[in-house]
């Protein structure tokens, strides 16, 4: 969460980018140079990902713990670059036309903290606050008299444990070297991201991070955010290379993880469709009521007035077309991305843009907005059902309340 003011802070950029406005408009932002300068801010959040994770990790890390939370940052991103090699593979074009690769020393490349290294900043991160944490409580440093400024006294009582730490990634950095993975990064990416990015990262990672959200939320738990929590690191590594080959240009290689454009449209649960029955169908005063009150938010994408209000939790009456509605959307977005209809171009966008236009700047194109209201229509017709039995049903207790209320009244 430290991280997600850039990433907002980018979809800025990739809104002006994805304006659904046809080659034409296109065309203008290259041929005036500011497809290139609006690349830039995409550019340096996806690509140094890694850099701001480390930071915020080691910053929040040792904030638990009660340290000062500057030396978290600082030891961790420092742990982290004693492990990222200083060194890169440059291709020279000879004046013959003949072409050379020499390894260049020195050079500490963007790609260094990219979504591949993602996991080894968690790691690192957590670990290496950790030790400083565990030195500090032991009191393992250079402890200096009272009247010394608080600035200096830092500097010195961080000296020994940063050391310590450095020293000890350095020894790591110097072992990497010796295995067939050659750094950390290949190791970490080699043995634990890749394979769990394989599993959790694909169609089907992208569908249970979207069904066990709903589930939770049936329960009165935020589903949407548990599941960020529990797949984040996961989620985030995916959204950052849909980002990288948006902003290179190319397709996204992960377009499920941008399916919840389309999903969980009014919010999670994919309720506009129930709002917009609640607001103008309704018999029941209590619904109808929630619908007109709810159907400004739920435009933005906001829910909770209708998940606590209806209520969604516990309520078995609903939980069948609040799980799916968001399925058939996401199989159904599925499937038109396939055959090209409302393709998704890659670019992050904030989850808050009134629905419709949300869908056209995923895309970049008038489709998304047309995909958006043939999604609405579909998950109308699921709640449809329910909402006239739970419907009938609160107009029969408010018949009863009243009925009550007047035999209190002739009392």
């Amino acid at each position: 969460m430290g991280i997600s003011a850039l990433t907002i802070g980018a979809s800025f950029f990739t809104l002006i980018r994805s304006l659904p406005l046809g080659d034409a408009y296109t065309n203008f932002l290259q041929t005036t140079g500011l497809y290139d300068i609006l690349n830039f801010p995409i550019l340096i959040t996806s690509e140094l990902i890694s850099l701001y994770l480390i930071l915020t990790i080691g910053y929040f890390t040792a904030k638990s713990f009660g340290k000062k939370p500057i030396n978290g940052s600082l030891i961790a991103l420092g742990s982290l670059l004693m492990l990222t090699p200083f060194e890169t593979t440059a291709t020279f074009t000879l004046e013959n036309g003949e072409t050379i690769s020499q390894v260049v020393s020195g050079v500490l490349t963007v790609s260094s903290f990219g979504s591949t290294e993602i996991f080894l900043a968690m790691i690192v991160g957590i670990l290496s606050v950790r030790i400083y944490v565990y030195f500090d409580n032991k009191g393992i440093k250079i402890r200096m008299p009272a009247s010394v400024p608080e600035n200096v006294t830092n500097m010195f009582e961080t000296m020994i444990p940063a050391s310590v730490i450095f020293i000890l990634f350095m020894v790591v950095r110097v072992i990497c070297s010796y295995t067939p993975f050659g750094t950390a990064q290949n190791l970490i990416y080699g043995i634990l991201q890749q394979p769990l990015t394989h599993i959790g990262g694909g169609y089907w990672g992208a569908f249970l991070y979207l069904f066990l959200g709903l589930i939770l939320w049936l329960f009165g738990i935020h589903g949407s955010m548990l599941m960020y929590v529990a797949m984040g690191s996961i989620a985030n590594a995916m959204w950052a290379e849909n980002m990288v080959a948006f902003a290179s240009g190319l397709a996204a290689p992960h377009p499920e993880w941008l399916y919840m454009y389309f999903v969980n449209l009014g919010g999670s649960g994919a309720t506009f469709g129930l709002v917009l029955l609640m607001a103008f169908r309704a018999k029941s005063q209590h619904l109808k009521k929630l619908g007109r009150v709810a159907l400004p938010t739920s435009i933005f994408n906001i829910n909770e007035p209708v998940i606590f209000g209806t209520p969604m939790v516990m309520n078995p009456a609903m939980a069948i077309p609040f799980v799916l509605a968001p399925t058939v959307n996401f199989f159904l977005t599925s499937l038109v991305n396939q055959f090209g209809f409302a393709v998704l171009t890659g670019a992050m966008q904030n989850n808050y843009y009134p629905v419709g236009v949300l869908g056209a700047f995923a895309t970049g194109n008038w489709t998304g907005a047309v995909w958006t209201v043939v999604l609405i229509a579909i998950d109308l017709l699921i709640y449809y059902p329910f909402f006239k039995m739970y419907d009938a049903k609160k107009v029969k207790e408010e018949k009863e309340l009243e009925a009550m209320d007047g035999e209190d009244d002739l009392i």
